[in-house]
Order: C-alpha cells, then sequence, then structure tokens
C-alpha cells in the first residue's frame, strides 16, 4: 500500500527498507541556497533488488522533464548500467520553481502555506514482466534548508503507437496497467527508494542521486 506523505530521515529509510513507496518523502540535505533555471546535471543514477544488491546490465531510458509521456521515444538518456547497477553523466534540463504544500503534522498542515520550491520531473523507462513501462517522479528542493521531497509517483505503459500515455491506476490493494489484460499487480515492478537534488557551487550546475529497487517478477495465480 503506498506510504502517505512522511518526514523522513535517511535513518528511518534505512530502517523501512522493503516497503512500497508510492507517495511522497522527504529527506534531509545541506543547506544550500539556489535559483533555478537552465542546469547542467549531474545524474547518478542506480539501480538495486530489494536486498540492494546491483542489477547489472540493464537498459534504462531516463527522461527529465514535464510530461514524460508525452516526449518522443527518442527523448532522454539510454544507458545500461554497469557492474554496480549503476551509470554517471551529464544532462541538461530546466529545474523551474513552483510552490508547493509541505507535509506536516495534520494540524500544521490545516494553517500552513505552499512554499517555493526547486521542481525536477524524471521519469525512467525500465524493464519489468516483460514489458517497458515508465517510472515517473517529481522532485522538490526546499532552498531553505535543502529538504528534498519526492512526490507524484506514476507509471505509464505505452499505447498503441508506443507513447508511454497509459497511467496505471492504483485501487488500494493492486496495480492495473492498460496492457496485462485485466491481470493486476500487487506492486508496480519498482519503486525509488533513494533521492537528493542540490545545487553545485558552479553556477547553472546540480547534482541529481535517483536509486530504483526491483520488485520480484509477478507470479500468476
Amino acid at each position: 500500500m503506498p506510504i502517505s506523505t512522511m518526514l523522513w530521515t535517511r535513518k528511518t529509510l534505512r530502517a523501512l527498507r522493503g516497503m512500497t513507496l508510492a507517495g511522497a518523502l522527504i529527506l534531509l540535505a545541506p543547506r544550500l541556497e539556489s535559483a533555478a533555471g537552465p542546469a547542467t546535471i549531474d545524474v547518478q543514477f542506480k539501480l538495486t533488488d530489494l536486498d540492494y544488491r546491483p542489477i547489472p546490465g540493464a537498459a534504462v531510458r531516463l527522461v527529465l522533464g514535464d510530461q514524460p509521456g508525452a516526449q518522443p521515444l527518442t527523448s532522454g538518456y539510454r544507458f545500461v548500467t554497469d557492474a554496480q547497477g549503476a551509470h554517471r553523466f551529464d544532462a541538461s534540463a530546466a529545474i523551474d520553481q513552483r510552490l508547493k504544500k509541505i507535509p506536516t503534522n495534520f494540524v500544521d498542515s490545516l494553517f500552513s502555506r505552499p512554499r517555493t520550491t526547486d521542481h525536477l520531473a524524471v521519469a525512467a523507462e525500465l524493464d519489468y514482466a516483460g514489458h517497458r513501462w515508465l517510472y515517473a517522479i517529481e522532485v522538490f528542493r526546499i532552498p531553505e534548508g535543502g529538504d528534498v521531497l519526492l512526490d507524484g509517483f506514476s507509471v505509464y505503459t505505452p499505447d498503441a503507437r508506443g507513447q508511454f500515455t497509459n497511467k496505471a491506476s492504483y485501487d488500494g490493494k493492486g496495480w492495473r496497467m492498460a496492457d496485462l489484460g485485466g491481470m493486476m499487480l500487487t506492486t508496480p515492478g519498482y519503486d525509488p527508494w533513494d533521492f537528493s537534488l542540490a545545487p553545485e557551487q558552479a553556477p547553472g550546475r546540480w547534482t541529481l542521486k535517483l536509486a530504483f529497487k526491483k520488485y520480484p517478477e509477478p507470479v500468476r495465480r
């Protein structure tokens, strides 16, 4: 079941490994002030199994920017993970600024106002259950303090043209993918489990760290 919006430290995140993450998370990051805009991004990607063992030789396409399913299939950055299940490269993307309601306890949330954040949408095209699906997230960084919020976890399957426009649905019990012929999955296949977004000292340069974990292949019942 998706986890509701919570404030997590890295220590808490390690303690809750293995739980499905389909909601919003916050990780603490160093305090760095910054302004959004066009950027060169040092992308550090990692792919593991549920026990955090690296998955080498995985074909990945990483797309930066809004409306990932509407972008051409030739867009983004294609690569194969190395022996450590990782890949690092420089990417170009615009980091914009958006107002975002920051999750707090229930009482505080009634009176808190949206805050300005640095925003980057990211989507990873990955193999699961014999299909290629697009796993999309949105990363929000709070300049005051550097905390990072992960939100908007979605999965897209290809339409008849091969574009990733069919958004999977979750009903509280399972995931329904359009290309599975009515079969439902108990997990979406992958979950993000580590992430950060921070400006570097050099103007216009950022670092994005993003890790996904893969669930075992589904068993038909």
